[in-house]
């Protein structure tokens, strides 16, 4: 059973559910505007089938795996049967009125990967800002990437009326079942470019399927204290801007082309900061998608939140 947990800073307020340790709402309160997909109307079954708003593990994205009964190669998306974001989270106790901290655990072999797993997310919210600190820990070496599925609009009921800016230079290639291979492409000069703004308009008239790909950020572990800004994505017909700033190393953009009924493809934008995706089969993520036997790692993201002048 679903259960709701509202947060409110001066400038935003935020709803939680322990379904998937769920970000189901995040209101601009002096505009009264929703920045999120509207889900109110939306069944379970579906919220689940498209991860919106869930917090995503054990592995986000997709992986390749050995299926130990058989030998065959397997291609996991977003910890299929193990899914943390289908899961009902457990909400922990918290002396602040701010912050809301979920948690929730997988077996030895749940989901196809090793080790008893613990999770944790805490969502933390302060006037204009909120950040949402991601911690696994882990009885045996296994893969680990986590992330947070939300579903932006910034009030735009397209998202070819957004703009997108991004502190990235590559995306990752796949191969024909869409897994990482470990190599990435140059985006200087191509339809994938946005160091600088740019509507996403413009890159969807050259991807008319739309986007789904993960940008690398830089490389090696960053500090898990201090993340770093990573993109912009702003709606210039209301003034309102999401920065995103995180310590993973990759973000993939998709513009939500398979939604269907009631809701509508196209009408949001997901960035979610990931690890490596694939990462334990290729060199590029092999170092950072492995969380050693007995050891603990947080990520953080930060969503920020400025409302501009209108244009």
């Amino acid at each position: 059973m679903s259960n709701v947990t509202h947060l409110e800073s001066p400038t935003l307020a935020v709803t939680l559910s322990n379904r998937g340790a769920r970000l189901v709402q995040l209101l601009v309160k002096r505009q009264n505007l929703s920045l999120l997909l509207d889900t109110a109307q939306v069944s379970t079954d579906l919220i689940d089938q498209f991860c919106i708003g869930g917090t995503v593990g054990p592995f986000a994205g997709r992986l390749r795996r050995i299926d130990a009964s058989n030998g065959q190669s397997a291609v996991s998306l977003h910890g299929d049967e193990a899914a943390l974001h289908r899961a009902d989270w457990l909400l922990e106790h918290s002396s602040q009125s701010n912050v809301a901290i979920y948690t929730v655990s997988r077996r030895h072999g749940e989901g196809g990967l090793p080790g008893d797993r613990d999770f944790s997310v805490a969502y933390t919210l302060s006037d204009n800002s909120l950040m949402i600190d991601l911690t696994a820990t882990t009885t045996h070496d296994t893969p680990i990437s986590l992330t947070n599925h939300a579903y932006f609009t910034l009030g735009a009921t397209s998202v070819s009326a957004l703009s997108l800016q991004m502190n990235a230079q590559s995306v990752l290639l796949t191969d024909n079942e869409q897994c990482a291979t470990g190599r990435s492409m140059p985006v200087a000069g191509t339809a994938l470019d946005f160091a600088r703004e740019r509507l996403l308009d413009d890159a969807l008239m050259a991807f008319p399927d739309g986007l789904d790909h993960s940008y690398v950020l830089g490389s090696g572990r960053r500090d898990a204290l201090a993340p770093d800004r990573a993109a912009a994505l702003t709606n210039r017909a209301n003034g309102i801007s999401l920065d995103i700033a995180t310590t993973q190393p990759c973000l993939q953009v998709y513009t939500a082309s398979q939604l269907t009924a009631p809701l509508r493809p196209f009408t949001a934008i997901c960035l979610e900061a990931q690890g490596f995706p694939n990462g334990p089969n290729h060199a590029l993520g092999r170092s950072e998608s492995w969380l050693a036997a007995g050891q603990t790692t947080k990520q953080r993201i930060v969503y920020r939140i400025t409302e501009g002048s209108l244009t």
